[in-house]
């Protein structure tokens, strides 16, 4: 069942490249049957990890095929297909091929969040860059080309140092394989640690991202095609925090807590002074850009609280986040297709000629606001309830970077529809209705019974917790 779970989207994306007339209907169907799969997963994680596989690929070097779903994997076997499948069901104007690539790019994805053996990640991880930077270079705007320099040179930068890293987290310890079960019997210490964990860091750092390794991100949302497919897939694609949960700070406990300090003031910084310069945007996309950034400081201060209830709310939030901010990033691209511009002036007034469409950008607003009954408020909420934990001073920057989302998200909000009346528009028709009634459920269930994913998040958290010697 995993495998099917993992591969099918690639294989579909594949058929897609070369019929790309097939290419929407096809991504429906294997994202759905992912979607379904990842659901018996997630039902199947208790504290244990579901549906476990290792198969022998390199033997002799330690390399294993071995896939497997904890609370934490199973989540995200869900999130992400849900979310390709939502995105499939909301786009007007992408490409058959580029939905071929969103596709491929989709199982890079999933194997990273259900990777069990190091290098596996890692080839995961280079494989997901690929249809990344295609996505950019082939469909992206008029200054392309800078933006997809600018994301490469800091994405393989990152790519090398953790290479590097994951060679001494085997052979300088003496681990039997690259396995997590035996990198974690076999952990390094002293001066090698510091070095591999800072390795392994600023490459994490710049997938979050964190500042100041954050420049490449709004060009590179700026750029990307306008019926916001390819931003989706970017969304998806933060695995940063989820890398720093997962490799880095259990591989190197210790020296994870030597770097703590700094990590906690980058994460709270990052989560302020991007909600305050998202607040100064007049475009759909930087203004997205800035505060996915500002949302995934918070997950990172989370994470680097070291509790259970920090790291909990950091990958709760991680994952809620995709749902709502992909869905405001297709959002724009609704916008682009009505107006011809992702500015924000030209939409003024618009409740008042398309009522529902309002209705709609009004939900993803304020779950990306963390309004209560939301998706977007459980994980923000344990998220800065593990900071106070760990230093209520960093956790008023959390509070206030909240703060700041709720300015520029509701300004916005006001700007686009409730200003002087301007164009007509169509209203919402056709699919459009059926993303937007899928994508406002996910996120109504997720705020009001958040346990569907706090409860095997929580059990991957302790688990987490263990390792950097206890604590709640």
């Amino acid at each position: 069942m995993i495998h099917v779970l993992i591969f099918l989207p690639a294989l579909a994306g594949l058929v897609a490249l070369v019929y790309p007339r097939w290419a929407q209907s096809l991504g429906l169907l294997a994202t759905a049957v992912s979607t379904v799969l990842g659901f018996g997963l997630l039902l199947g994680a208790g504290s244990g990890v579901a549906a476990y596989a290792e198969i022998p690929l390199l033997k002799d070097a330690g390399v294993y095929y071995a896939v497997g779903a904890d609370g934490v994997g199973a989540v995200f076997a869900v999130v992400i297909p849900l979310v390709v499948f939502m995105a499939l069901l909301a786009v007007r104007e992408a490409p058959g091929r580029m939905i071929g690539l969103a596709l491929l790019m989709t199982t890079g994805l999933l194997g990273i969040f259900l990777s069990l053996d190091l290098v596996l990640f890692y080839v995961f991880y280079e494989a997901t860059l690929i249809p990344s930077l295609l996505l950019l270079g082939v469909y992206g705007g008029r200054d392309r080309v800078r933006a997809l320099m600018k994301f490469a040179l800091f994405t393989l930068s990152g790519s090398l140092l953790m290479l590097a890293a994951i060679l001494a987290a085997r052979f300088v310890g003496g681990a039997e394989s690259f396995l997590l079960r035996d990198l974690l019997a076999a952990r390094i210490g002293g001066a090698a640690a510091l070095w591999a964990f800072a390795a392994f860091a600023l490459a994490f750092a710049i997938k979050t991202p964190i500042f100041p390794l954050h420049v490449w991100l709004p060009d590179f949302h700026a750029q990307n095609h306008p019926s916001g497919l390819a931003d989706v897939m970017g969304t998806l694609y933060k695995v940063g925090v989820f890398g720093f949960f997962r490799w880095a700070i259990p591989l190197f406990p210790d020296a994870f807590q030597a770097f703590q300090p700094y990590l906690l003031f980058l994460a709270a910084f990052t989560a302020l002074w991007a909600a305050w310069i998202a607040y100064a945007q007049n475009d759909w996309k930087r203004m997205l850009a800035y505060g996915a950034l500002s949302h995934m400081g918070v997950a990172a201060l989370g994470v680097f609280s070291g509790t259970q209830i920090g790291a909990a709310g950091a990958l709760f939030l991680l994952a809620a986040s995709a749902i709502y901010t992909g869905g405001l990033f297709l959002f724009a691209g609704w916008m682009h297709a009505r107006f011809g511009s992702l500015e924000l002036g030209p939409t003024s007034g618009l409740a008042r000629h398309a009522p529902a469409l309002a209705a709609f950008g009004l939900i993803l607003f304020l779950a990306m606001v963390g309004l209560p009954g939301l998706a977007g408020f459980p994980g923000e909420f344990l998220s800065l309830l593990g900071i106070w934990q760990a230093s209520p001073w960093l956790a008023l920057l959390g509070f206030l970077a909240v703060i700041a989302a709720a300015a520029y998200v509701l300004g916005a909000y006001q700007r686009l529809f409730h200003g002087p009346p301007g164009k007509i528009v169509a209203e919402l028709g056709g699919p459009e209705w059926g993303f937007a009634v899928l994508a406002t459920v996910v996120i109504v269930v997720l705020g009001v019974y958040p346990a569907l994913f706090s409860t095997p998040i929580s059990e991957a958290a302790k688990a987490f917790v263990s390792v950097l010697g206890g604590g709640q």
